[in-house]
């Protein structure tokens, strides 16, 4: 029941948020939102099947590019190149699997890596289709209904829209069949297939959904910035989507959020230290990492248990005055 009425009044705080927003702080929520996504699909990769990916960027530029070439070079809308920068970069996420099906840990982090430097490469050099690094200017912003989404608060209501759905959707894959075989594998994976589970179909399923799910959230950010270049999705911003998972707690849907929100909103908080703020905000992510194994979620979750203890117990003592 906690959980419900946190989710609704975060909710609201989302829908009130942007009223009392400047343009700049507006931003850095649109900015969020695409990056709750992000980590959201890597937690179905990495948090539920536990097949590390360092490629997240890579896909989420692959979804950018894909929408925006579908807009700028045939002049289609972002209605038609929105569900095809999904289908693609699932796709293209489940040709990485394919090959790399076997590997595990470092040498599945090491290829995830190789095919990230492969994307970056192929963005700046394939100039004639995603002009280099000069980047793609004037991507269109979304329409409905004859009505453009030309206002940042206008898209941010749009865009909370999809995080909702990437919430629910990674929600319910958490208590399906297949979630429950996600996490089976990710425990243990000799164990899973002796409970008839086909592993390596499993770890292909992962790796596509986590990879269309950053291909929405490409299409989405090419189509609120209305400009990409390569230097966005490079090798950094994806240890900085792990960072947020890991932060926000591996494995929870909350703790994807938390995470995601946390690494966008902490350095934009601590600009004001000027060139100490780096210092503090890394600081503070590795003492989160050393203390809290199991990420901001995971502390959450103590506190209210705990909560519940002290409250159970609290009732019971009157009852027993009485």
């Amino acid at each position: 029941m906690h959980k419900i009425i946190a989710f609704i009044g975060l909710l609201i705080l989302a829908i009130l948020l942007p009223q009392f927003s400047s343009a700049y702080v507006l931003g850095i929520l649109v900015l969020a939102g695409v990056y709750v996504i992000l980590v959201l699909g890597l937690n179905v990769c990495l948090g539920f099947a536990g097949q590390i990916s360092a490629a997240q960027a890579a896909f989420w530029g692959i979804g950018a590019y894909t929408s925006a070439i579908i807009n700028m070079r045939l002049g289609l809308s972002f209605w038609v190149g929105f569900p095809l920068a999904i289908v693609i970069t699932g796709l293209v996420g489940l040709g990485l699997a394919i090959p790399t099906i076997k590997l595990k840990g470092f040498y599945l982090a090491m290829a995830t890596i190789g095919f990230q430097q492969i994307c970056f490469l192929v963005f700046v050099n394939w100039r004639p289709v995603t002009m280099g690094v000069d980047g793609i200017p004037n991507i269109q912003r979304p329409s409905i209904g004859g009505y453009l989404l030309r206002s940042d608060r206008s898209f941010y209501y749009f865009l909370l829209i999809w995080v909702l759905i990437a919430i629910i959707f990674s929600l319910r894959l958490e208590k399906s069949k297949l979630g429950r075989a996600m996490k089976a594998l990710r425990d243990n994976q000799l164990a899973a297939e002796a409970m008839g589970i086909d592993t390596n179909k499993v770890k292909c399923i992962a790796f596509m959904i986590s990879a269309a799910m950053s291909g929405a959230a490409g299409s989405l950010y090419a189509h609120f910035a209305r400009y990409i270049s390569p230097d966005l999705f490079v090798f950094s911003t994806s240890t900085l989507i792990i960072s947020m998972l890991i932060i926000g707690g591996s494995g929870s849907v909350a703790g994807a959020i938390l995470g995601a929100i946390l690494l966008v909103a902490l350095p934009e908080s601590l600009r004001f230290l000027n060139n100490y703020y780096m210092v503090i905000y890394g600081l503070g992510t590795v003492l989160i990492v050393i203390f809290m194994p199991k990420g901001l979620a995971g502390l959450i979750g103590r506190i209210i248990e705990k909560l519940k203890f002290f409250l159970e117990h609290g009732r019971g003592r009157e009852k027993v005055n009485e």
